[in-house]
């Protein structure tokens, strides 16, 4: 089968299984260089398949030596359809921890239901007992709510309509585009879908259950970046939900 990148404005909505793998692998191949350091032994990833939550994974693995559990939301292969990138990294990321004796395990699922949450607190009872750092790293576009609506994140701005260039990678061409304000329900929503609720629920349900180690360390990362995107992330829809 040949995967042929497809594109939609700037975004590649295609991936590789072997492009993802080196990229993987080159990560892994970094940590592994650096001097050993201590660190957490028994890990829960919450958002684990790509950027900081993989970064995070790969690190306490393969730089701490610890076993770890993934919390991811992806889709397989299907027909003629890549799988997500993310379903690539965390099969990369599984093989080379299994090669190493590391224990890694896998949830596929949406972080924000009750059924995942007790489907990792019932994994953890079985395979680790307690684990002793939990990283919140979710980022996602919608959240099912438990009376079964379904809320959207967007990302805007907050105040004023934010200018700037982007490429359009199917034609290779550059043009400015406008991002319009959030409004005040917007904003509400995005702080729901990516604020500290289900984070405040995730601790509250393991801690719940007795699987967090005493003195459990927990970190959840916000969105900074450079200048030309504060509008947008440090001091947009998604800094608001960030700050709470």
């Amino acid at each position: 089968m040949i995967i042929e990148p497809k594109t939609r404005g700037f975004i590649c909505t295609t991936a590789h299984p072997a492009g993802c793998k080196e990229a993987v692998r080159r990560q892994v191949a970094y940590v592994k260089a650096q001097p050993g350091f201590n660190g957490p032994k028994k890990v829960l990833v919450i958002g684990a398949s790509t950027g900081y939550g993989l970064a995070s994974r790969i690190t306490a693995a393969f730089g701490c030596g610890a076993a770890t559990i993934g919390i991811i939301f992806d889709k397989p292969a299907s027909g003629s359809r890549t799988a997500s990138a993310g379903w690539y990294n965390t099969a990369a990321f599984e093989q080379f921890a299994q090669a190493d004796g590391l224990y890694a395990k896998t949830i596929n699922g949406d972080a924000f239901s009750k059924a995942v949450k007790d489907e990792t607190i019932a994994l953890i009872q079985r395979d680790l007992g307690q684990v002793d750092a939990v990283v919140y790293s979710l980022a996602a576009p919608r959240r099912t709510m438990a009376d079964g609506t379904t809320v959207s994140s967007v990302l805007k701005t907050v105040g004023e309509p934010y200018t700037n260039k982007s490429i359009d990678l199917k034609t290779n061409t550059i043009s400015e585009v406008t991002v319009p304000p959030a409004t005040e329900q917007e904003v509400k929503d995005t702080i729901t879908v990516m604020g500290g609720g289900d984070w405040f629920d995730w601790i509250t349900a393991l801690r719940g259950a007795g699987v967090l180690a005493e003195n459990a360390l927990t970190v959840a990362y916000s969105y900074i970046g450079p200048e030309v995107t504060h509008p947008m992330y440090l001091n947009g829809s998604i800094g608001m939900a960030k700050q709470d």
